[in-house]
């Protein structure tokens, strides 16, 4: 059994060790009594505190998991779907069917013979800092989209990373003067590593670009520049975040993490990646946001 605590220090201590508990238990009966019971917690104080430092409740995070790793193992194995139904804990191929579709928007055994792993949920991992990070990423699917024209300002990042704020917020005061925007509620963020992109060990530089989607080039704003995306196919990281966030975490997941261990080619002609972030701002001061990466 997890010992009980009362510091913070304690409480995350905790959390690490029934996420850990989780994953070597994922072939078992894991519900929110036999946590707490593992944890020493009721499961009212289990409950909040798991959902407070993981982003999800511990049925979310435990289904998550187990269907990653079922589509995993139906990419990587040779095993029945019964039997990965089985291992996700699902006494029917049906239901699984049904939660799987839920999660990852085709059946498993489309998921099979497309032969594409993309992880949804890999283990979390805990420590207490409330940032944006990858594996609290809600969705993530692939694009095929059409070339994507923008228009906005332009900044290279050799003398510091403050020209991306910078750029962002000349765009935010700017862009009602963007009469063809595709969509008025919605700003991107491109970071263009096409041209001699410089990788020292204090200071990335790349082209950045504060802009928004337009319908074409015929009315660009004075002071504004023009950017072509050519036609690609993506995928697509969504989360929710504080518009003031950093996304290097997000982005240090994204490459460090998941893309080794998923099926994903990055598109070597396409040496670029962007955020679009939605204006929309909740309760919670948070706003939705795409992490859009090309790839083949």
């Amino acid at each position: 059994m997890v010992s009980g605590g009362g510091s913070v220090d304690n409480n995350l201590l905790n959390i690490t060790r029934i996420v850990d508990y989780i994953e070597t238990h994922l072939e078992d009966k894991l519900d929110l009594d036999s946590l707490a019971r593992e944890a020493g917690y009721s499961k009212y104080h289990l409950h909040r505190m798991f959902a407070s430092i993981v982003g999800f409740t511990v049925h979310s995070y435990v289904q998550r998991r187990r269907l990653t790793e079922a589509a995993r193992l139906l990419i990587f194995t040779n095993q029945s779907i019964m039997e990965i139904s089985l291992f996700a804990g699902y006494e029917t191929q049906q239901s699984f069917s049904v939660a799987f579709k839920a999660l990852f928007d085709c059946s498993p055994q489309t998921l099979r013979k497309k032969r594409d792993f993309y992880p949804l949920q890999l283990k979390f991992t805990v420590d207490g800092k409330k940032q944006l990070r990858g594996d609290m990423i809600m969705d993530i699917k692939t694009i095929e989209s059409e070339k994507i024209l923008l228009t906005g300002y332009t900044a290279n990042t050799k003398n510091g990373f403050a020209v991306i704020g910078e750029s962002m917020v000349q765009l935010q005061a700017n862009k009602e003067e963007i009469t063809n925007r595709t969509d008025k509620n919605c700003l991107i963020g491109l970071n263009d590593y096409t041209k001699d992109f410089i990788c020292e060990d204090e200071q990335p530089s790349f082209d950045f670009y504060a802009v928004a989607e337009v319908t074409d080039f015929s009315s660009i704003p004075d002071g504004m520049i023009t950017k072509e995306l050519p036609a690609s196919k993506y995928v697509v990281f969504s989360f929710t975040g504080k518009p003031q966030d950093s996304l290097q975490p997000v982005a240090d997941y994204i490459y460090k993490e998941w893309f080794p261990q998923s099926t994903c080619q990055f598109n070597e002609n396409n040496m670029y990646d962007f955020t679009k972030s939605y204006e929309a701002i909740d309760n919670d001061g948070n706003s939705n946001i795409e992490y859009w990466v090309p790839i083949i």
